[in-house]
């Protein structure tokens, strides 16, 4: 199941010509009735053109559709740049009947590079055409870059669904938000509601994984709510159960991103215990899943604890060294991380990956 099994959601893909592989490249995403929207994007100071852009549209509160393509960024490229996101919101919106601030458009890819716009705009009008409940998996695929595998998920909640799609793999350290994730659902949610939501969901998925300490300049989490399900989320339990639906699929496509980060083999799980705030707990288990170190001793499946005691220190955050503790246990395709920090009780969860000789081929030959 894929982004398109809330009711009234279609999507489709092409190849544009936009990757030099031929692959799928460019992919478009539809809510037949208008949506609440809500979004979150990179915290890094030197945003993408497409980020600027749908920053901007996301203000108008509603959004029927996004369009969005792999392969080049569409980053530190001036105003060029921001004209070109523009013409494909346009482009889209004029092929779906829409007004253009109802569409968000996102870029994934290399930066410092120009969209070949001359083949993304005559691909739009036969994308729309190709719209279809069946294009959520392509859709998926569309947005990949050095992902090895789409990541799709879909669940169902009180006579509604939460479905999402996600790329990322390497330059992925977030802060505010995420890598591209797309998330649908045909409840009805105020959009105050599903903002606060998505932020929350965000906090506890996205932004407690890291593959490498790099923060992109596109990341963004959008949220569709268009209500075609009937379903109201009103009452205090239905904003319960929603909220559990929206962190589950958040937090299963983070965990699918760390799983398949560059050069991979092993999923890093870190559980931080014993903190003294909620916020302390997120900051060490962050940073032991991003250690170096510690990546290169899953990779080994060398049993280094002190790595994990290192790491935590090394944040600043407050301690007992006569309590606290840290183990590692390897598993098939696993490595779970634990560490109590021994002054308090709160504790939070991070993922990462380990750090092998194929994240250093892949990331060298980039652009060659």
């Amino acid at each position: 199941m894929s982004i398109t099994a809330p009711e009234g959601f279609t999507a489709a893909a092409l190849a544009a010509g936009i990757k030099q592989s031929g692959n799928l490249d460019l992919a478009l995403i539809y809510s037949e009735a208008p949506a609440a929207v809500a979004g979150v994007f990179t915290g890094n100071k030197f945003k993408a053109a497409p980020v600027l852009i749908s920053r901007k549209h996301i203000k108008s509160g509603l959004c029927q559709a996004i369009i969005a393509n792999a392969g080049c960024a569409n980053c530190g490229t001036g105003r060029q740049g921001l004209a070109d996101a523009e013409l494909m919101a346009a482009e889209a919106a004029r092929a779906l009947g829409l007004k253009p601030e109802h569409v968000l458009v996102t870029s994934t890819g290399s930066i410092g590079k120009f969209l070949p716009m001359k083949n993304i705009v005559p691909a739009i009008r036969p994308l729309a055409a190709k719209l279809a409940k069946a294009g959520g998996a392509d859709a998926a695929r569309a947005i990949m870059t050095t992902d090895t595998r789409p990541k799709e998920i879909a669940v169902k909640v009180d006579g509604y669904t939460v479905a999402g799609i996600a790329k990322g793999s390497g330059m992925i350290h977030p802060d505010l938000a995420t890598m591209h994730a797309f998330i649908t659902t045909d409840a009805a949610v105020p959009r105050a509601l599903l903002q606060k939501f998505l932020k929350q969901a965000v906090a506890v998925s996205f932004n407690m994984t890291t593959v490498d300490q790099c923060q992109s300049t596109n990341d963004c989490v959008f949220a569709l709510a268009n209500g075609l399900s009937g379903s109201r989320v009103t009452s205090h339990g239905s904003q319960a159960r929603f909220y559990k639906a929206l962190a589950a699929v958040c937090v299963y496509l983070a965990k699918e991103i760390a799983r398949d980060g560059e050069g991979a083999t092993q999923l890093i799980e870190v559980r931080v215990s014993g903190a003294r705030s909620d916020k302390e707990a997120r900051l060490a288990a962050r940073a032991i899943a991003g250690s170096d170190l510690l990546k290169c001793a899953a990779y080994g499946r060398d049993y280094n604890p002190g790595r994990v005691l290192a790491a935590a220190g090394a944040t600043g955050v407050r301690l007992d060294q006569d309590r606290m503790t840290a183990d590692m246990k390897f598993l098939d395709k696993e490595t779970i991380v634990t560490c109590d920090l021994g002054v308090g009780k709160a504790s939070a969860v991070a993922w990462g990956c380990d750090l092998t000789e194929g994240y250093i081929k892949i990331n060298a030959e980039y652009h060659t």
